[in-house]
């Protein structure tokens, strides 16, 4: 009895722990190495930093995680109703990195690590690549 108790119990645990990824998230803002670099090497130029902090507008880039751990990526045209460009891909999703798997072999072909999940917000960056982080809102 006590071993079926701690199954439940750890199975509510693991999918509690994987349930905010789920959903709907829009790209709100992306940041780029270079801004960095420059930022650290000419401080005296603020108006081409505020020039590349300009460029980081919300884009029409949406990404889709479901449950049954497949994705997609697409980029909304203005005035359709479908999407331009749709990558689809599967996924596996650890708490703290977010793995893009092969859709035939399930090899992980690329690792995202996650700065931060709430239940209406994702910040995520490509290991390795700290300084390029892409920040999402939950749209549904």
């Amino acid at each position: 009895m006590k071993s079926a108790l701690i199954l439940i119990l750890s199975f509510a645990f693991c999918l509690a722990k994987s349930q905010p990824l789920i959903g709907t998230w829009q790209v709100t803002k992306q940041t780029n190495c270079l801004e960095r670099e420059v930022s650290d090497s000419v401080q005296t130029d603020e108006n081409l930093l505020q020039e590349f902090s300009s460029k980081s507008m919300p884009s029409p880039k949406v990404m889709s995680f479901r449950a049954d751990n497949s994705a997609e990526e697409s980029i909304q045209e203005l005035d359709k109703k479908r999407s331009k460009s749709v990558k689809k891909f599967h996924y596996k999703h650890d708490g703290d990195n977010i793995y893009i798997l092969d859709k035939k072999s399930h090899l992980i072909v690329s690792s995202l690590v996650i700065e931060t999940l709430t239940s209406d917000s994702l910040v995520y960056y490509t290991a390795g690549k700290e300084c390029e982080k892409t920040f999402f809102v939950r749209i549904q």
